[in-house]
């Protein structure tokens, strides 16, 4: 009897573990497997999400990074990740797997904890933070600067726009940067603008965005 229930015991400990190892199965390293898995189940524990520590080792994979280049990445995500979760907690928000990676993306794209709290702090809902996280994050990697990033996205959330609204931004901005404007003065202009919708509503006869906005880069 005891040897059935500590065989069932190790099933358990081996099916537990196992959705990490069948996604990496044949597309990664053995020994970058082995420490996704072991990062995986730390961060696990933590509350961090999973994924992406899965989408890094597989993307590094796949370009042919070598395999002590690619644990690094994977412990940088970690930290990242940590990182958004901390600036999360700060603002008093019970975020989830989501939001949390949402944020570790923006981390990524080059904002920082305090920048995620800012945002955290508009009082947006968590479905609509993740959106403004992820956001944030596409507008950073256009070279948007922090300040104006953070102004742009906290008005529109603490707007209360539907999140398809939130995802049009990063097209708004590359097409006034396409008419000559910097990001940052795009991003500042956008500010205006979605600050002034807020308070009175948009003008007569002008759409709120462009009918067919460009394509906003993959985030």
């Amino acid at each position: 009897m005891i040897i059935a229930l500590l065989t069932l015991s190790l099933l358990g400990m081996q099916q537990r573990g196992s959705p990490i190892a069948a996604r990496l199965a044949g597309r990664v390293p053995p020994d970058v497997a082995a420490l996704v898995e072991e990062l995986g189940t730390a961060a696990s524990t933590r509350g961090l999400p999973v994924d992406p520590l899965i989408q890094k080792a597989i993307e590094g994979s796949a370009k042919g990074v070598p395999a002590e280049r690619v644990a690094a990445a994977l412990r940088l995500v970690v930290a990242q990740l940590g990182t958004a979760a901390a600036a999360l907690q700060d603002a008093g928000v019970v975020s989830d797997t989501l939001v949390i990676a949402a944020g570790g993306f923006a981390v990524t794209a080059g904002l920082s904890g305090h920048d995620i709290t800012a945002l955290a702090r508009t009082g947006a809902s968590v479905t609509a933070l993740t959106v403004g996280l992820r956001v944030a994050g596409t507008l950073a990697a256009m070279g948007v600067p922090s300040a104006e990033n953070i102004g742009l996205i906290s008005t529109k959330l603490r707007s209360g726009q539907p999140t398809g609204d939130l995802l049009l931004v990063p097209a708004h901005v590359q097409a006034e940067i396409a008419r000559g404007v910097t990001p940052a003065q795009a991003a500042a202009g956008l500010e205006r603008a979605a600050a002034a919708q807020a308070r009175h509503g948009p003008p007569p006869g002008h759409p709120t965005h462009p009918p067919h906005p460009p394509t906003p880069p993959h985030p």
